[in-house]
């Protein structure tokens, strides 16, 4: 999904049609709201007239809405009035398969998740989808606004997201080529738009759309830390696919051929190594081998709980989060190498350790990458409060709203 870039952007000529200034000007105001007409004309380059032409049309259609009054300057003249998105345009549906569970959401035409109910996983798809479309039907009773826009659908492994196929999915436990998407068109039996995609690419275009960036970034790696170890690549402010939707697997990169067995097959993945399960049964094993004679047996935990332990400063949980940034650490530098990226944004609960981890991940990177590629790289956890690949299921339906026209210029 293409996104409009603020920070380059320029009138549309006399060959193009109207629709382009009129998107251009509803991401402004869906980016920058509240804001003004002045403000948007001197964003754009639009005519003044032009621009009050548009915002009559959009104000028209419910799509934005006017509220609240600057002061007057001290030069005179008219007092600048603000300009939002309305939220209750149209609400959309946001579906997020996780290994562990299910999310299914309602949001408003901002993006702002109204309700959300959470399901545990299904050993068969076929039960999942059922499950699943029962409470979708049940959250779009409750909507409210106009209309609705869309379902949105976060999956896992590789995914075709023309047709909503999980080509190959070890994560969900389903095996290869289940058809997810005319499944549950079946089990809804309803008229909805319905939009399909990998998580971890849902990720990224979470940050491109909703992130805190002082300029939406155009080239970025998103890498989903959880269950497994999925990425996302924007590259020129575009999906990159790969040629059978199979590129950004970097969880797959080997790290040592002897190393502990993947969910793929294989031996010594980045993934057997830095993903969740693999630091949790770390943090297990610290604990059972530092375990007084007599004492307890070291229960089951979560990566939740290690990572509350490590911010407790618990030896055990220090040392497993540690030595899973270095790990990551090693895991970037092929990302950094093939894709030079601008900016690689991490999720997943280790990111609520940032300052614990970022050092161990940093040093073991900048002993294997030239200071060069460092200098024009940035590092950061992800800068959304819900789940990234929730809030991605929800852009791919609202952003066709605000979808640049293929004719238009994109910045």
């Amino acid at each position: 999904m293409q996104k409009m870039d603020l920070g380059n952007l320029a009138p549309a000529n006399h060959r193009v049609l109207r629709d382009i200034n009129e998107v251009m000007v509803l991401n402004v105001i869906r980016e920058k709201q509240p804001i003004s007409r002045i403000e948007i004309a001197e964003l754009t380059g639009l005519e003044g007239s032009t621009v009050s032409k548009i915002v009559a049309r959009l104000v028209a259609d419910s799509m934005v809405y006017e509220e609240g009054v600057a002061e007057a300057s001290p030069q005179g003249g008219r007092k600048k009035r603000y300009l939002h998105i309305n939220p209750r345009k149209a609400c959309a549906i946001g579906v997020d398969f996780r290994p562990s569970g299910y999310t299914v959401a309602l949001s408003d035409f901002r993006g702002k998740i109204l309700s959300s109910i959470d399901l545990p996983s299904k050993p068969d798809p076929h039960q999942a989808i059922d499950e699943i479309s029962r409470h979708i039907k049940k959250v779009l009773r409750s909507c409210t606004s106009e209309s609705v826009e869309g379902i949105g659908v976060s999956l896992v492994g590789l995914v075709d997201p023309k047709e909503g196929r999980v080509l190959a999915g070890e994560g969900l436990g389903w095996g290869e080529d289940v058809p997810v998407g005319s499944m549950l068109r079946e089990a809804l039996d309803m008229d909805i738009p319905m939009y399909f995609e990998n998580g971890a690419w849902l990720c990224a275009l979470a940050e491109t759309w909703f992130g805190k960036h002082a300029r939406p970034p155009r080239n970025l790696v998103f890498l989903d830390i959880g269950e497994g170890i999925g990425s996302g690549i924007i590259i020129q402010g575009q999906f990159y696919h790969g040629s059978i939707y199979g590129a950004g697997e970097f969880g797959h990169i080997p790290l040592h051929p002897d190393g502990p067995l993947c969910s793929c097959g294989a031996r010594g993945c980045l993934e057997a190594y830095a993903a969740d399960p693999a630091t949790v049964n770390r943090y297990e094993g610290l604990c059972r081998s530092r375990r007084e004679p007599g004492s307890p047996p070291v229960s089951r935990v979560t990566i939740d709980e290690v990572v509350a332990r490590a911010l407790q400063g618990e030896p055990e949980a220090v040392e497993s989060l540690q030595e899973k940034a270095t790990y990551l650490g090693r895991g970037l530098m092929p990302i950094v190498y093939s894709l030079n990226p601008e900016i690689i944004i991490l999720g997943g609960p280790i990111t609520h350790a940032w300052e614990m981890v970022y050092p161990f991940m940093i040093r073991e990177l900048s002993q294997r990458v030239p200071r060069f590629y460092l200098d024009h790289l940035t590092l950061i956890p992800t800068t959304l409060e819900n789940r990234p690949s929730l809030v991605g299921a929800i852009a791919l339906v609202l952003a066709r709203s605000f979808a640049v026209p293929s004719i238009a210029s994109i910045g």
